[in-house]
């Protein structure tokens, strides 16, 4: 599975994207079949389906933020500092979320749950820096307020930074929670099938 962290300097952050898993060819004797996984519970299902659920309506969310108002500075910094605030609100809230769902219910995943949660703690805590940032804005003087947008832009680049790896490890590592990942229906928009190869025209 690979997640691709999206900067928050655009403010849509953490689209969570869980591509399928598929191993790479290598030369030599065929692999023997891997076990068949465990059927995972359904509680572990309907965790999975929360936590999806959580990062859909974040993801939505960040699609859906105020727009900027380019009419003049001063509307400008306002409706800035209303999309941080809205963004803000969004990562708090799926940060509770988690924070509700809970633990996974499947031995070995007791600390996944939380490891989510902090990440998008995390994310509001970068949100509300930028916000800092962009109440020092002076709208008054073009080259201050060029130079304190900049200062805002650097602050949300900090969200780039911010990664879901290890928490991806874990899941795609615990065989119950990946295939309850994969049987709920709150995740299926996570998955993407394999790219096939691009065709050369013919000649």
């Amino acid at each position: 599975m690979n997640f691709r962290p999206t900067s928050l300097a655009a403010l849509a952050a953490v689209p969570l994207v869980l591509a399928g898993c598929a191993g790479g060819g290598g030369q030599g004797a065929a692999p023997q079949p891997a076990p068949k996984p465990p059927a995972p519970s359904a509680e572990a299902v309907a965790w999975a389906g929360g936590m999806c659920d959580l990062v859909t309506g974040f993801s939505e969310s960040q699609e859906n933020l105020p727009a900027v108002d380019r009419s003049n500075t001063a509307a400008m910094k306002e409706s800035v500092i209303e999309r941080i605030d809205a963004a803000a609100r969004s990562a708090d809230d799926t940060a509770r979320g988690l924070q509700d769902l809970g633990a996974p219910p499947v031995e070995g995943a007791e600390q996944l749950g939380a490891g989510f949660q902090q990440s998008f703690t995390q994310i509001g805590d970068v949100l509300r820096g930028a916000r800092e940032k962009a109440e020092q804005v002076d709208p008054t003087d073009k080259q201050r307020f060029q130079d304190g947008m900049t200062a805002v832009q650097q602050e949300l680049d900090k969200g780039g930074q911010l990664e879901l790896q290890d928490e991806l490890a874990q899941l795609e590592q615990n065989q119950e929670l990946n295939a309850a990942v994969h049987q709920a229906p709150e995740c299926a928009s996570f998955f993407e099938p394999p790219q096939p190869p691009q065709q050369q025209p013919p000649r």
